[in-house]
């Protein structure tokens, strides 16, 4: 019995070392009293490559899933996503988030100007923010955080902050994935 057990810790161990990291959560309320959470995971890939995978058309396509978008890369400048592979850009039911501020290879900050009638909560996206973090921590790993901030209360943003929240960590082990492969 004590041979299984020894056994079965061993096998648990290295299953253990063989997941990679969870993505860390972190949930709270701001001074203003609205809702914030962030998403953190450390990426085997370094910031260059990882601001790219943001800021680049192609790049975004290709770990996202999203079959149509296109980046206006500037201040002022929008990220547009047809999750419809049907879509065309300019349709009035795409996702589409403003660059409201970077700094190269460390930050993007967004807030949305559409969204879909089918978002849960899309009437209160544009009341929103959200960040991209990228800390290098050496030059090949950078720990990515996405926050949301400016959570209001009621149904909708309720409905907002449970689809982000959840959404964007599935989302940042999904380029984790895309960005290791490579």
């Amino acid at each position: 019995m004590r041979t299984v057990s020894l056994a079965l810790a061993l096998l648990l161990a290295t299953a253990a070392q063989a997941q990679p990291p969870a993505v860390q959560q972190k949930t709270g309320t701001a001074a203003d009293g609205t809702r914030f959470y962030e998403d953190s995971l450390v990426i085997h890939a370094p910031a260059h490559r990882l601001f790219q995978a943001f800021t680049d058309a192609a790049a975004y396509k290709s770990w996202s899933g999203v079959p149509i978008a296109a980046i206006d890369f500037r201040i002022d400048g929008a990220v547009e996503a047809a999750y419809d592979p049907a879509g065309r850009l300019g349709d009035p039911q795409n996702v589409k988030n403003q660059l409201v501020a970077y700094v190269p290879d460390r930050l993007l900050a967004y807030r949305n100007v559409q969204a879909p009638d089918a978002l849960p909560g899309h009437a209160d996206y544009g009341k929103t923010a959200k960040t991209v973090e990228l800390e290098a921590i050496d030059p090949t790993t950078t720990r990515v955080t996405v926050s949301g901030v400016g959570f209001g209360t009621g149904d909708g943003f309720d409905k907002l902050y449970a689809f982000f929240s959840g959404g964007d960590a599935a989302m940042l082990v999904q380029l984790r994935t895309a960005m290791e492969a490579r």
